[in-house]
């Protein structure tokens, strides 16, 4: 027993590092402790084979997932009907299985990357593993290490390689930080300086007058939002709320602020319509879409322009078991969750145009889609500014919309443009292509934020080259960590 010890220690350890790593992210914004949570992990994993490196690992993603993601347990508990007991049982086994990538991130870390300490292997495999479950069975792009450093010097190197070079780099520091040497130090300065001239470089710039905006926050109830009795009174509020904002460049109403399908509204997006064209603004908002499929409908998620915009645009990567369910068939009945209203949409196409706004190119995003980097920079270039609409009243007053608040001020950064958040009860909010936020609405109240905003143009490096440059980096590191390990294992088999 007492050999067996130890190891319970080491994953003890590992599991309350993971817990540290997100009071980095927001609300929160201790930064520190992420570095310190990642630097943990690094010692922990020191000179382990990789069978127990896996479960270091698994211990790690489990406590990482398990604090990170708490705030699920709103939506299954509260919205969903489900007992509190199993909402945190739900909860346990996401962790449970996120966590198995960080697993095979310190296994694979161990047996290709280094034998010693491995600091460039470390590294390389944090990016190439946080990349990976960016995209992995759809991805769960949560939780980056790079998302934590939004209000550091690191944050510049967003426009270069997105939040994985960023999450890159501030892996790099983590371990740094624990040798305070000269030359570590050098290192850190270096970092931190090309970082803070990166960031005040412009990449892009103000095209045309500025744009007068309106975002319109309706605060409603997310138990009554779905009863068809309320359709017209959800409407009504999103009117009165905007009586004296038609005549602005811009009026944006959350997702599904419109609880009615597309055709079923035809005679309210008329009046809008014919409101906001003659009074000179574009108004974008969320509404659900119905599509005739053979001998039924297929659901779309969609934001759609009107006034003097136009364009309809519909939601690529949806929520699992929130606007879709896996296993629908074997899943659908046996408990409330699986059965949440509008959980049966359809993804929409790739390569969708940008809405109009006027003379001007609006990208959209709706909730969820704001977490995947690489989707949004393949969006971005050929759009003037960004919007994202979201309804994150599932969640509560929880982390969870700060954090994805958080990744709003990250893609802003990546892009270089302004970023328009609009939500259901928050977080409502402007972003400037530095991701700085120069409005913001209270949350949980209905509330309209008016602003100014500047279309954008010119590309950054993220934009043109995506992550590409970085990936590369990533395996390269790898491959340094496993040429500088060769060496002693060589001499060591030889004595």
């Amino acid at each position: 027993m007492s050999k067996l010890l130890p190891a319970y220690r080491q994953l003890l350890l590992s599991l309350f590092a993971g817990l540290v790593f997100c009071l980095g992210l927001a609300p929160w914004g201790l930064w520190p402790l992420s570095l310190a949570s990642v630097f943990s992990l690094w010692r922990l994993l020191a000179g382990r084979s990789p069978r127990p490196a896996f479960f270091i690992g698994w211990a790690y993603g489990i406590g990482l997932w398990g604090s990170g993601v708490s705030w699920l347990w709103v939506s299954i508990h509260e919205h969903g009907n489900t007992s509190g007991g199993l909402a945190a049982l739900m909860v346990l086994f996401v962790a449970l299985v996120m966590g198995l990538l960080s697993g095979l991130q310190a296994s694979f870390y161990r047996r290709y990357c280094a034998q010693g300490e491995g600091v460039a292997g470390f590294v390389g495999s944090w990016v190439l593993f946080e990349w990976l479950r960016s995209w992995l069975f759809t991805g769960f792009p949560w939780l980056f290490l790079g998302d934590a450093m939004i209000d550091t010097p690191l944050a510049g190197y967003a426009a270069c390689g997105g939040v994985f070079l960023v999450s890159g780099l501030a892996c790099l520091c983590a371990l740094l930080l624990a040798h305070p040497r000269p030359r570590q130090g050098l290192a850190l300065l270096l970092i931190g300086l090309g970082g803070h001239l990166l960031y005040v470089h412009d990449f892009t710039h103000p095209q045309g007058p500025a744009l007068s905006v309106s975002l319109v926050q309706g605060n409603i109830d997310q138990d009554s939002k779905w009863d068809v009795a309320n359709e017209d009174a959800i409407i009504a509020t999103y009117r009165r709320l905007s009586r004296s904002e038609w005549g602005r460049d811009i009026v944006l109403w959350p997702e599904a602020a419109i609880t009615k399908f597309y055709d079923e509204a035809a005679n309210d997006l008329q009046s809008l319509q014919e409101r906001a064209q003659t009074r000179g603004s574009t108004l974008i908002t969320g509404i659900p879409y119905a599509e005739p499929y053979g001998q039924d409908y297929i659901y779309f998620n969609t934001v759609i322009a009107l006034g003097k915009g136009a364009g309809i645009y519909a939601k690529q990567r949806l929520v699992p078991f929130g606007e879709y369910v896996p296993f629908a068939a074997l899943l659908r009945g046996l408990m409330p969750f699986f059965d949440l209203p509008m959980s049966g949409f359809t993804p929409g196409p790739a390569h969708q145009p940008p809405l109009r706004a006027g003379l001007w190119r609006v990208q959209p995003s709706i909730c969820y889609e704001i977490a995947y980097p690489q989707l949004l920079q393949a969006q971005a270039a050929s759009a003037d500014l960004l919007v994202t609409v979201s309804n994150d009243a599932w969640f509560g007053n929880s982390h969870g919309p700060q954090q994805h608040f958080a990744m709003v001020r990250m893609r802003a950064l990546e892009s270089g443009r302004y970023f328009l958040s609009g939500t259901n009860n928050g977080v409502t909010a402007i972003v400037d292509p530095k991701g700085r936020v120069i409005a913001r609405a209270p949350s949980f109240q209905a509330y309209v934020l008016r602003g100014q905003i500047h279309a954008m143009q010119g590309l950054t490096p993220w934009l043109v080259w995506g992550v590409k440059p970085t990936l590369l980096l990533a395996l390269l590191a790898c491959l340094l960590g496993r040429r500088r390990s060769a060496a002693p294992l060589k001499e060591g088999a030889h004595r």
